[in-house]
């Protein structure tokens, strides 16, 4: 049988709700779906009040409850920190409360997991799971059981890269690779992370305490190549190039093959405008109202010059809490409030608490993007061919509006610095698009991420290969043999991975040889008119012979 039906376990935790289904498409859940496709056992476990995220799911047969999770006050304090966090200003210090917020539901899932792992009826034999859960590790560790884990971006800490300065993510100053990067920008951003030691420590030996308190009396290793499949959810085109162990894979853009159509609204704005701008920065990210304000009249620019002649501004209830609805702005047809736009009793704006991404992605008359450049929006928009501008908030969102930018298919704006002049200026750039710059590299990368959306059936592939080996290479808990998939240099010390001790070797006998012969030479030369002598006597005594 090709593929010997097996129980296999998605879990999405932390990390909101983007984790598990971004909007239309499914990171974790979409690669589940191949896999039930294939005959096998799909089961999901999430946190408390998350259940409905399975409900376009109808191929998990069984749903795993794990416990409480963040509430809303939780997240909607750790997006309120993002937006005001400045990386170049207060490094890693300004992400760590969020991190420590996460990590704290650590207990939660470790806890619920083992729960199914001493459950023979619901006992899995491989997990698949968002990078949020690193409870999965543990399992791994204690039971045995294979796992991926699905990242939005390269884990840089295990898959290093020498030619990338400092870490995507909290990067400086849009840098991408040391190509053209200055010296003193690439020492800029590795002394991001030495700055950031203290907090590092501090997380560390916090996370230590709390793993003592519940039972875990291990670390989890540090490594340099995973020991699991790690699959990235990008793809070469939005990433930067690099070398990958077989166990790592770059399988994105992973998006569903369907997706939900325009709604009644949507359809109609867009049957009747022809030169649209979507504009969605994210489920949760909260502008402030002068930064919304310093958008919308750039909007209100390219409106009055035709640049543009509508835009579906998607935020959610999160988003519109700082804004300040009676806030006015001057048009020439008289003055337009914050409520007007938003309750879209403007006729150029159309506002919904949520839209359907992707089909207003798709329409031809969504003209430009504006996105803050997360993981699953990157994708999104490039897959469906569209030019962008990007501001990014926080961790991915950063690196992936340099990667945009270098792809040549957005203009990026700075969160802390950007104006409404700037916006407007940029917006017209990437809309007159003079030379067709902006049009060719979106239509390239397009092409590029609907080849690489196909990548997620062999995520499945690689779960599956390395699902049947592990359960028959491992026999009582003990490995008969190392994993097919991970290299030999994993379980070798670094001095005979990398050749020191034949370098090594090779040094001595080199100094040896040129030892001796150093040595010889000295000889020769203390005793060169010896030496003269008898090569002497030997040439005449040669010619003696000759001459008989």
């Amino acid at each position: 049988m090709a593929h010997p039906p097996r129980k296999i376990l998605l879990v999405v935790t932390t990390g909101g709700f983007t984790h598990a289904v971004t909007k239309d498409a499914a990171p974790v859940l979409e690669i589940g779906k191949v896999l039930a496709e294939r005959g096998h056992t799909i089961d999901f476990a999430t946190l408390n009040g998350q259940e409905h995220w399975i409900n376009d799911y109808p191929f998990i047969s069984q749903l795993h409850l794990l416990g409480d999770g963040p509430t809303e006050k939780q997240y909607d304090e750790h997006y309120l920190r993002m937006r005001k966090w400045d990386m170049a200003s207060v490094g890693l210090a300004g992400a760590m409360p969020s991190k420590y917020m996460f990590d704290s539901f650590w207990p939660v899932t470790y806890h619920g997991l083992k729960a199914i792992m001493e459950d023979p009826a619901h006992r899995p034999d491989f997990m698949v799971a968002d990078f949020f859960v690193d409870a999965v590790k543990d399992m791994k560790i204690q039971y045995g059981i294979q796992i991926a884990i699905v990242m939005p971006t390269m884990p840089v800490l295990m898959l290093p890269c020498s030619y990338i300065p400092g870490q995507p993510g909290f990067q400086l100053d849009m840098t991408l690779t040391s190509e053209n990067t200055s010296m003193w920008l690439r020492i800029k951003n590795e002394l991001v992370v030495v700055k950031g030691l203290p907090e590092i420590i501090r997380l560390s030996r916090w996370t230590k305490r709390m793993r003592r308190q519940n039972g875990v009396n291990y670390d989890l290793p540090s490594q340099k190549k995973p020991d699991y499949i790690v699959l990235v959810n990008s793809f070469f085109g939005l990433e930067i190039p690099r070398d990958l162990p077989p166990l790592a894979a770059a399988v994105g853009p992973i998006l569903g093959d369907e997706y939900p159509s325009l709604d009644a609204d949507c359809e109609r704005f867009l049957s009747t405008h022809k030169r649209v701008m979507y504009l969605a920065l994210g489920t949760h990210i909260i502008l402030s109202n002068a930064d919304a304000a310093k958008i919308v009249t750039a909007l209100l620019r390219l409106l009055e010059s035709s640049l543009l002649d509508g835009v579906i501004w998607a935020v959610g209830k999160s988003g519109r809490q700082d804004l300040d609805l009676s806030h006015t702005f001057d048009t020439p047809t008289g003055p337009v409030t914050f409520g007007d736009i938003l309750s879209s009793r403007h006729p150029e704006f159309l506002c919904p608490f949520f839209a359907p991404q992707r089909a207003i992605l798709d329409h031809e008359a969504v003209q430009i993007y504006f996105t803050h450049g997360g993981g699953s929006s990157a994708n999104e928009g490039l897959f469906h061919g569209k030019r962008m501008l990007a501001m990014g908030i926080f961790s991915d969102q950063i690196a992936n509006t340099a990667r945009l930018v270098h792809g040549g298919v957005a203009e990026p704006l700075n969160k802390f610095r950007f104006t409404s002049e700037e916006v407007y200026e940029k917006a017209k750039r990437v809309l007159e698009d003079e030379g067709g710059t902006y049009a060719r590299n979106s239509l390239r990368l397009q092409r590029i991420a609907r080849v690489a959306a196909r990548r997620k059936y062999y995520a499945a592939d690689l779960i599956e290969e390395v699902m049947y080996d592990n359960e028959l290479r491992v026999k009582d808990n003990k490995e008969l043999r190392p994993m097919h998939l991970q290299t030999a240099d994993v379980r070798m010390p670094a001095y005979k991975a990398r050749n020191w001790d034949l370098m090594a070797v090779g040094l001595v006998a080199l100094v040896g040889g040129l030892g001796g012969m150093g040595i010889l030479g000295r000889m020769l030369w203390k005793n060169r008119l010896l030496a003269k002598g008898l090569w002497e006597d030997l040439a005449h005594r040669a010619g003696g012979l000759f001459r008989r």
